[in-house]
Parts: C-alpha cells; structure tokens; sequence
C-alpha cells in the first residue's frame, strides 16, 4: 500500500513571538548536553560513592545513549500524532523526574535505571526541538533559528566540565543532577505559555515498526560500540550486528506495507532530505574521531594536567558557539547546499590537520586546530538541519526533526567505533592504555603512529560528507517559495 501520500492537515493558528520560542527552545537544547557533558566527568566520583568499577559505573552513561538512540524517532512520529509541544512539555516533565531519581539513587542500578528514565525524556526533547522551529519559523528564518540553538547545545557542552568540577568539589555527585531541576521547572512553565499550540493527527501508531526500528538500531549501536573492547571480528559484534540487519530489513517490510507507518520511508526519495541525513551521518563520524582520540592525546601522550586539557578541548564546542547562529543567519540568504559543503570540506581539511600532531606540537596549535573544527562543523550544521526540515513535509516533521538527532547518534557510534578499530589493528591488538599519567616515550609513539591513520580516515569521511551534501537539491522548491501552513501572518 503507498504510504506518505495523504495531504498535511489543516491546523491555523496565531504566530508565537518567535524571540519567545527561541528563548524556550534555548533553554530546553542547553540543559540535556550540559547533563550529559557534566555526568562524563562525574563518573569516577560516582564509582568511588558505590564502592564499584568505572567499568560497571560507564552503564550510568551507556544506559543512556542507548536509550536515547532507540526512542528518538518514535517519540519523533508520536510528537506527529499527539502534538509536538506536548511531546516536548512531557519529555522536560519526564527529563526532570529521572534527574531527582537520579540524585536520591542509593545504588549503582538504581541509578542506571534513573538514567534511563532521563534517557526517555531527553529523546521527546531532541525530537521536537527541531519541529517546534519548523512550526514556527518560515523556510527564510528557520537557519538563523538552527543557528541560536546550535549555540545552545555548544554552550551546553562547554559548560558542562567546569560547572561539574565546581559541583563536584564543592556538593558531591548528587548535585549534578538536582542542577537540572530549576531549569526543567522554568522550561515547562514557558513552553506551555509561549510555544506554538499543538496540531495532532489521527492516525493509528505502528507499534510493530517502532518495535522493529528500536531493536535494528540499538543492536547496532551496541554492536559497535564493543568494537574496541571485543574487536571488530569478535562473535558478539557480529552477531549484533546481523540481529541489527535482520530487524532493519523487517522494518522496511512493515514499512512499505502501511498507509500510516511509524517512518515514510518516502521522505528518503527527496535528494534533499537524503543527502542532508546522510552527511549528518558523516560530519559527527568524523568529529567523534577527534573527541574519542584528543583526550587521550593530551592526557597520556602530551602528559598535560587535565584542568589544562579539558581548556584545549573546549574550544571546539566555543568555536560552534560563535559560529552557529552566523551561519543559520547566512544559510536563509544564500542557501544551504553551498555553505553546508563549505563546511564539510573546512571540516575534513582541519580533521586532515589533527591527523599530524606530534609529542612536541605546540598546545596553542593544537588548540586552533580544534577550534577550526568546531568552526567547519558550524558552518555546516544549521544550513543542513534547515535543507533536512525544508524538504520534510509539514505532517511528518516530528519523524524528519527525529532523524537530524538520530544522525548524530548514528554518526558518533560508528566515529568512535571505526576509530577504535583502526587504531588496535594499527597497535596489533595491544592494550595502552592502562591507568592515568603519561604514557612512556615508546608507547607514546606507538599512539601516535596508530592515531594518525585514524584521524586520516575521518578526514577522508568528511570529505565524502562533502561530496554527498554537494548532491542536494532544492527538489523544484525555492526557499522563499514555501510558508508553513500551521500559522498565519
């Protein structure tokens, strides 16, 4: 049976102040990357407190990507059916309840399992973000909305380190939750008042294709993410990764057959949207090369203090900072397709750059480096993000607003897990790192010569990120040919 071919509903309504929803959307897209940003460096605190393994206690982090990963495009389509707004009203209610779990947990599962809780509402407010700007903004604005909460997020990032060190020392690992709590409070209040009201659907939900796509992908994500610590050949790898290729292609069976399915697989026919997907996939390949090896590098390698370090690695989440809203801002007057090819090919050339560090580069060199990459990935980023929602129907948005993070989840598994795969076969299997402090000049070198091919091939990633994102079409459309129908002068 076709699918994707019904007409989008008709749903009028009064245009919200869009500063006002900025400001909402800003809010809610700061506070799940600060959480997660400040969680990674709370771990072994958090292990010391229970009394277990960092191995174990890495589950408090797993836990979630996980569950994130495999409920964000559900929660994408359910935000179709139900209303957006409530989907991201209900997923900062949920977000907050895990983090006071959280905080009260009394043991390491106990935790896991609050984390997961957490997981749960992050994936609601990843899926609307992006389609609550579509319901608000024209096609000429939605890039220069991207870009402010591309800045968000970085912001988000860059904040999270220091502002846990400070928690941590000063009220122990609990603290790191209860943070989120004023804010989630302060978000649900303006959402409600402020965001564009809700459109549903009525159509029935594919239980049996959510079910489907959530097993394809998380054995995936699982399967790669063992990569490093079974090898690429191991039986457990393999075997989740068949189970991965066995539910996907199950999942397009179901697919195609529904009038109303959970994904329309049609939204894939459009160059557009598929290549932007796609190159998404890319770009965060190749960023997460960098951000699994650089610290690494500077703390074992280099031998440097890690106030110091966690100061170098900020300056790619600073560099999209600045960058992010300019270039949103300069993708609704030029386009996307050249500034998101731009983007990725500065990407793949500062990634090409990293791949030649030494024991005796320069800290501040390497420091610009990484802040030129943050600088190629800004560029391209909110252009991408807005051709993506651009070339998605106004019914499936929340589906299409889904994806753009589900890319980035995608992208940062198989970065880390290509990355890790090389190195140990360049090291011959053998295991470096063991413990904190520099490594000897001998292993150092060993890291080094294992590193640079690594960083090679995610340069050579970008650079076919930025053969795919140059394939984009406007698909007959011009961007100021298009208003969305949910809202009125």
């Amino acid at each position: 049976m076709a699918q994707g071919t019904s007409d989008a509903p008709t749903c009028v309504q009064p245009t919200p102040d869009p500063r006002a929803v900025i400001a909402v959307l800003m809010a809610g897209t700061f506070l799940a990357p600060l959480d997660s940003s400040i969680v990674n460096i709370a771990l072994p605190a958090i292990a010391s407190g229970f009394q277990v393994r960092l191995a174990a206690v890495g589950w408090v982090a797993t836990a979630y990507l996980l569950t994130n990963a495999s409920l964000v495009l559900v929660m994408g389509r359910l935000g179709d059916l139900w209303g957006i707004r409530r989907i991201y009203v209900t997923g900062f209610a949920v977000f907050g309840a895990g983090s006071l779990a959280c905080a009260l947990s009394p043991s390491l599962g106990w935790l896991i399992a609050a984390r997961i809780l957490q997981a749960v509402g992050a994936s609601m407010i990843f899926a609307a973000s992006p389609a609550l700007v579509v319901r608000t903004f024209p096609p000429r604005r939605r890039g220069w909305a991207l870009g402010w909460i591309s800045l968000a997020v970085s912001a988000g990032l860059t904040a999270g380190p220091s502002l846990g060190g400070v928690l941590l020392g000063t009220f122990g690992w609990p603290s790191i939750f209860l943070i989120n709590l004023p804010l989630v409070v302060l978000v649900i209040a303006a959402a409600k008042r402020l965001l564009p009201s809700d459109c549903p659907v009525e159509e029935p939900f594919d239980l049996l294709g959510a079910a489907l796509g959530a097993l394809a992908l998380t054995s995936l994500l699982v399967g790669l993410s063992e990569v490093d610590r079974r090898g690429i050949l191991s039986p457990f790898v393999l075997g989740a990764v068949a189970l991965a290729a066995v539910a996907g292609a199950a999942f397009v069976m179901v697919e195609r057959r529904l009038e109303h399915p959970m994904m329309d697989l049609s939204l894939f026919s459009s160059r557009s949207f598929s290549a932007g997907v796609a190159a998404a996939v890319l770009s965060y390949m190749s960023l997460f090369a960098i951000t699994f090896t650089m610290p690494f590098y500077l703390l074992q390698v280099r031998g440097i203090e890690p106030g110091l370090a966690g100061l170098v690695l900020t300056a790619t989440p600073l560099s999209m900072a600045l960058f992010s809203p300019l270039a949103g801002r300069l993708s609704d007057s030029w386009g996307s397709r050249g500034l998101a090819t731009g983007g990725m090919v500065w990407l793949a050339l500062s990634v090409a750059v990293a791949s030649r560090v030494s024991q005796a580069t320069p800290l501040w060199a390497i420091a610009a480096t990484l802040f030129s990459i943050g600088t190629g990935l800004s560029v391209f980023t909110a252009p991408n993000t807005a051709a993506i929602l651009r070339a998605t129907p106004q019914h499936r948005v929340g589906v299409g607003s889904a994806l753009t993070s589900q890319a980035r989840n995608v992208g940062m598994t198989l970065g880390i897990s290509v990355t890790a795969a090389i190195m140990s076969t360049m090291l011959g299997g053998r295991e470096l790192i063991r413990g904190e402090g520099a490594l000897p000049p001998a292993d150092a070198a060993a890291f080094l010569d294992a590193l640079q091919p690594a960083l090679v091939v995610a340069a050579a990633v970008a650079a076919a990120g930025a053969f795919v994102s140059w394939l984009r079409t406007h698909d007959g459309v011009r961007d100021d040919e298009v208003e969305p129908p949910q809202t009125v002068p």
